[in-house]
């Protein structure tokens, strides 16, 4: 369906046609539109294809969803959900806190889970570190940070933990596969399992970069207090 709002309520440069699903249920009053916004029904006008200056972010989650954006797969099956893939059924059977909105998948920012942005250089040999320590993690790629990987901690150690400069906690949304974001997917690098969030702390991460920044050539090494 195709909404804005009615003349006289905002600016003309504010009154842009947005998509509405119609799967989707009317949230007290208001339609959730695929960019995201909410619109009060009070406040909008239904219009046909062609009126009005369409939204471009409707636009691109539209055309993701009708080219059927990829399914994240896991590399083995031990989660036991008898498909290898990961979507909200998934997360859900696993006790991930999770969100959906339209076709965003969001780890709930009202739980202990989080992530750390960490440079992709370093990321390979710190996922190596943590696997060797039976504490492996899911690492996200997201092509809004295109320098860094996200590692996936279920657990925050309490205290500001004093990472080096290039690496740094994730604030806001984190979205989770198989979300398409307007830049492209969000994909996983290292594949989850239903303990990654439980076998990962952020502790843990902190402790893996120490040993894998030791480890990295002199010229990729960032320096962390002792």
């Amino acid at each position: 369906m195709l909404v804005r709002y009615r003349a006289g309520v905002t600016g003309q440069t504010a009154r842009t046609v947005h998509l509405v699903s119609l799967r989707d249920r009317c949230q007290a009053g208001a339609l959730g539109t695929l960019c995201g916004s909410l619109m009060s029904l009070a406040l909008i006008e239904t219009v046909t294809a062609g009126q009005g200056m369409p939204c471009n972010e409707c636009v691109i989650h539209q055309l993701n969803a009708t080219t059927e954006p990829p399914v994240a797969r896991l590399d083995s099956d031990d989660d036991g959900d008898g498909d290898g893939l990961v979507d909200r059924s998934t997360y859900d059977a696993w006790g991930w806190p999770v969100t959906q909105h339209c076709e965003q998948i969001q780890l709930s920012s009202q739980c202990d889970a989080s992530a750390i942005a960490v440079p992709i250089p370093l990321s390979a040999e710190l996922i190596r570190i943590l696997t060797a320590r039976r504490c492996a993690p899911a690492v996200l790629a997201d092509p809004d940070a295109p320098e860094h990987h996200y590692v996936l901690v279920g657990e925050q150690y309490g205290a500001l933990l004093p990472w080096p400069p290039n690496v740094h906690q994730v604030n806001g949304a984190l979205m989770l596969p198989p979300t398409m974001t307007p830049r492209g997917p969000i994909t996983w690098i290292q594949p989850p399992s239903k303990d990654s969030l439980r076998l990962s702390r952020e502790i843990d991460v902190f402790g893996a970069l120490r040993a894998a920044l030791s480890n990295a050539p002199v010229g990729a090494r960032s320096s962390l207090p002792i």
